[in-house]
């Protein structure tokens, strides 16, 4: 048996964080004036706070200011961690390059020569076509 089309293509909504409330006991019949007061007093106020929950979960612009500001935030912990490991890597390839008095050692200048080897010769291939 197949199901019709368009109960397939309904987009599913979220309901996370909004809780259904249990369903409190009825006073009692012969219950008194207060506990009936009491008993209405309890049921709005749970109305209020599922209608007030679902004002929140329906409210779009307030949705995307929170996804905005999560985005942010994981850019700059992106931004932070990526400039850690630059910092990170530089001072490696100081260490690397230099000797104990901070001049460049054997590996520096070979570094050099072979930037400068391999600029030439780009120069003179992209020279000869």
């Amino acid at each position: 048996m197949t199901t019709p089309k368009h109960q397939n293509s309904q987009v599913p909504r979220s309901t996370a964080g909004i809780t259904a409330p249990s369903a409190p006991a009825e006073p009692e019949k012969g219950a008194s004036p207060d506990e009936i007061e009491a008993d209405l007093g309890r049921t709005r106020r749970e109305l209020g706070e599922t209608v007030e929950a679902l004002t929140e979960k329906l409210d779009v612009k307030s949705q995307a200011r929170e996804q905005i500001n999560e985005a942010k935030h994981r850019i700059a912990e992106q931004t932070n961690d990526a400039r850690q490991h630059a910092v990170t890597y530089l001072e490696w390839a100081k260490a690397f390059l230099t000797d104990e008095q901070g001049k460049p050692n054997t590996n520096a200048w070979i570094g050099v020569v072979t930037v400068l080897a391999t600029a030439a010769l780009a120069i003179a291939f992209r020279g000869r076509r």
